[in-house]
């Protein structure tokens, strides 16, 4: 199962995303079944997507409980199921 975590908040710079990239390698390692992939930008949008490898919804979830979005930041997620998840 793949998740597009969007983020609605601005990295100021690339000492910044390398910091965040970090935090979420170190995070995303303490829950099983959570890879992140990659990170992407929206163009002309203050927002940023993880894409992550996720193993169910709740694994996401745990994950989530300890790599909470920046504050003040918003956030929200969509789930994207293969075709076996999507008709088993």
């Amino acid at each position: 199962m793949l998740i597009l975590k969007h983020v609605e908040y601005e990295i100021a710079g690339r000492s910044q995303l390398e910091s965040l990239l970090l935090h979420l390698r170190d995070t995303t390692s303490k829950v099983d079944g959570v890879i992140l992939k990659d990170i992407y930008f929206k163009k002309d949008k203050k927002e940023f997507i993880l894409f992550l490898e996720c193993e169910n919804e709740e694994r996401y979830l745990e994950w989530r409980e300890i790599c909470p979005p920046p504050s003040g930041a918003k956030d929200w997620y969509e789930v994207l199921m293969t075709k076996e998840e999507h008709f088993s």
